[in-house]
């Protein structure tokens, strides 16, 4: 059985399977299930909540990831995070993307993984963003698996 996969943008794709993907969410349509928080507090209090949660700064916090263990909500990692940056800053957002991931892994805390592109041109395949999840620690299967759970939340 093959996976669907699937990806958040910022423009609307008219055909997501040349890209890999079995179906590309419009982040205008959708921007109520996708919630963008500074705190853990603020995190926390979303848990129960059907959405996906991008916490600002990705941190170490062991009281957040495990709050979020059998909730309804999920982690999102912004891959554009990481292509939008570069030298410094891109090395420090791997990095703390990649303690992230470590802390959802271990206690077995589903993430997402999004591109959030911009435009045609800058958007990337399934495959490359699985290659992107190695960065942050992902193998090949955990990287397919972020990219295929976030139609739980967004259906």
């Amino acid at each position: 059985m093959s996976l669907s996969f699937f990806d958040i943008l910022n423009f609307e794709c008219g055909e997501p399977e040349k890209y890999g993907f079995s179906k590309t969410y419009f982040l205008e349509n959708i921007k109520d299930k996708i919630k963008v928080v500074e705190s853990e507090d603020a995190a926390l209090k979303l848990r129960n909540k059907k959405v996906l949660v991008k916490v600002e700064k990705y941190p170490m916090s062991l009281e957040l990831i495990r709050g979020f263990w059998k909730k309804d909500a999920l982690f999102l990692l912004d891959i554009s995070d990481i292509l939008d940056s570069s030298g410094g800053k891109r090395a420090s957002i791997i990095k703390r993307m990649r303690n992230f991931t470590r802390l959802c892994l271990k206690y077995k805390v589903p993430f997402v993984l999004a591109s959030f592109g911009k435009n045609e041109t800058g958007m990337r395949t399934a495959d490359e963003l699985v290659h992107i999840g190695f960065l942050i620690g992902l193998n090949r299967g955990e990287g397919r698996a972020a990219l295929s759970k976030m139609e739980e939340i967004l259906e």
